[in-house]
């Protein structure tokens, strides 16, 4: 009986790392996509390193240390990226909606 609740603490702790591992590849990608996004002059909208961050934090807590840590400084240079950004600090990308053409 032992060796049959090994083997299901096992799976689960797979499950839980594969899991994580989802969260924060999720995370990495729309932390990314808000850099480009926010480089192109298309949209400043800080909901997507925010999630970036939160998805980084889950994944961190379900196992997957490095990959959440990544996602979470990642997340959170996207938002200070699409902060300044959306602010006019970065050179050569126009805030968006101040009718600069």
């Amino acid at each position: 009986m032992q060796e049959n609740t090994s083997q299901v603490d096992g799976r689960e702790g797979l499950l839980k790392l594969l899991l994580g591992r989802i969260c924060c590849l999720v995370g990495l990608l729309l932390s990314t996509g808000g850099f480009v996004v926010a480089t192109l002059g298309a949209s400043v909208n800080l909901s997507a390193g925010a999630v970036g961050i939160a998805l980084g934090v889950l994944g961190y807590f379900l196992g997957a240390r490095r990959l959440g840590a990544a996602s979470v400084v990642l997340g959170t240079a996207a938002v200070f990226f699409m902060a300044a950004a959306s602010t006019g600090l970065i050179p050569g990308v126009a805030p968006l909606g101040h009718g600069y053409d």
